[in-house]
């Protein structure tokens, strides 16, 4: 009795031993989905409105506010701004505002940047400040082109400023980042 004893608790550590060396018994079964990928956002799918600003010293202050009118995508962290005349075709191309805290959202507080872009469903916004010389003497600008980068074609949405901006050329206009 005693050797059938020894034989069966052998067997049943073997069987344990077997059963743990191969993962089976702590094994917990995951199923793993992903979410579909969202695409950068075009052109035609969203909207782009100016919203005015404050102006004094010679710097104007004003806000672009994208709202998604179609499927979710994502707008990049940073969009490109150009600012056109009659008589020139650029006026200025802004840069990417060194110190973020020098611009705001319109209430005031802080921007946060995104370091992955900013995700919009249909009819969410998301909003970039500028900061722009606007100085008597130069000439008004009668375009605002943002554009952007979305796989291999470049992305351009005209805006329309709701009031007459003079721009004037020089290391002055800057953009932030893409915030909500």
């Amino acid at each position: 009795m005693r050797r059938l004893l020894r034989t069966l608790t052998m067997l049943l550590a073997l069987a344990l031993v077997f059963v743990v060396a191969r993962g089976d018994l702590f094994r917990t079964s995951t199923t793993t989905t992903s979410l579909p990928a969202v695409s950068t956002c075009s052109a035609a799918q969203l909207d782009g409105r100016w919203v005015d600003g404050t102006a004094g010293a010679g710097t104007a202050y004003a806000w672009i506010t994208f709202t998604n009118t179609q499927e979710t995508c994502t707008l990049p962290t940073w969009l490109d701004l150009v600012m056109g005349t009659d008589i020139s075709a650029t006026a200025d191309q802004f840069t990417r505002i060194p110190v973020l805290a020098e611009l705001t959202k319109p209430d005031g507080s802080a921007i946060v940047k995104s370091l992955d872009g900013i995700t919009l469903a249909a009819e969410e916004s998301a909003t970039v400040a500028i900061s722009f010389s606007n100085r008597s003497g130069c000439d008004p600008a009668t375009s605002v082109t943002v554009s952007w980068q979305r796989g291999e074609s470049r992305q351009e949405l005209p805006v329309v400023a709701t009031y007459l901006v003079s721009q004037c050329s020089g290391p002055s206009a800057f953009i932030s980042p893409v915030f909500r």
